[in-house]
């Protein structure tokens, strides 16, 4: 049985479908607001429960209710945007860390429990370095030191992270767009996308994201912390780039600007580059190449 704890963003939406491809298992998805999800999220497979992490009384109800089931769990509840932590950080310690803390504390057999991660903990990739799991980490803001804490404590229970870099794709939510989406919206408006141009992460995504998650769990890896990225990185001028292609949409409609012409759009400093050794993850599948396919 899979639980999925914060399954109704873009990735947990990615996540579910690639369990129900590549298994026969059934799901219980939590989320706060149930009535939030949209009919492209429910499946027979599927038992939709609603879940404030940050309610230790519901969390504790809910981890009882649940306690004789086998269970692999992916935790993507969080407090995710950077601006919103720097400006929030009580709000956000609550929820990155000591929300996370109980729930650790009170779920009950468990046979996989992993949490996806991010390059924000790495920081930046000063003279083009390139950062593997067993490297410092370094983040240059609130959020990234947040889940940096979050997996040490995640590691320490000797559960298993994985760390995502910049992920794109098409949203599979009701109503709700990614950035993909109005890249594309963009385009074909011809009113064009202005994306960075000189910064740089190892992109790839959401359905290959959920997809090398999905087989981890499954093989029942053991490995502290995987990176799952692209073997290049890319720009989001590169990325748009490739989506016009894809599209056979036109590519001057995606124009290039640099990251310091840029200055108070953001509230949270940002790595301007991180890139990302994915070797121990083609190493555990055999591979020889990961690019991104969007």
């Amino acid at each position: 049985m899979y639980y999925i704890i914060g399954a109704n963003g873009f990735l947990g939406s990615y996540i579910l479908k690639s369990i129900l491809e590549k298994t026969n298992e059934k799901i219980v998805a939590c989320c706060r607001d149930i009535s939030l999800v949209g009919n492209s999220l429910k499946n027979e497979r599927v038992t939709w429960e609603s879940l404030d992490i940050c309610d230790f009384n519901a969390v504790k109800v809910f981890c009882n209710e649940h306690k004789d089931e086998n269970k692999k769990v992916v935790y993507l509840a969080a407090y995710h945007n950077p601006d919103l932590v720097e400006k929030n950080p009580e709000t956000a310690w609550n929820t990155n860390i000591t929300a996370l803390s109980f729930f650790l504390n009170a779920i009950k057999n468990v046979s996989a429990f992993y949490y996806p991660s991010s390059d924000s903990v790495y920081g930046n990739s000063i003279n083009g370095k390139v950062f593997s799991e067993s490297d410092e980490t370094n983040p240059v803001n609130t959020y990234g030191k947040q889940k940096a804490l979050a997996e040490r404590i995640v590691i320490t229970y000797g559960y298993q992270v994985v760390r995502y870099p910049f992920l794109i794709g098409t949203s599979l939510l009701s109503g709700k767009k990614h950035f993909y989406d109005y890249i594309v919206d963009n385009l074909k408006s011809e009113e064009g996308m202005d994306m960075f141009s000189n910064s740089y992460r190892s992109t790839i995504s959401f359905k290959q994201a959920a997809n090398y998650l999905v087989d981890l769990i499954e093989i029942g890896d053991k490995h502290p912390i995987v990176n799952i990225s692209s073997d290049k990185a890319l720009s989001k001028y590169e990325v748009g780039l490739l989506i016009a292609r894809k599209l056979g949409l036109d590519e001057k409609f995606v124009r290039p600007v640099k990251v310091e012409d840029s200055e108070g759009i953001f509230v949270a400093k940002r790595a301007s580059t991180t890139m990302m050794d994915n070797k121990l993850l083609k190493s555990v599948f055999n591979i020889d190449k990961i690019c991104l396919e969007l």
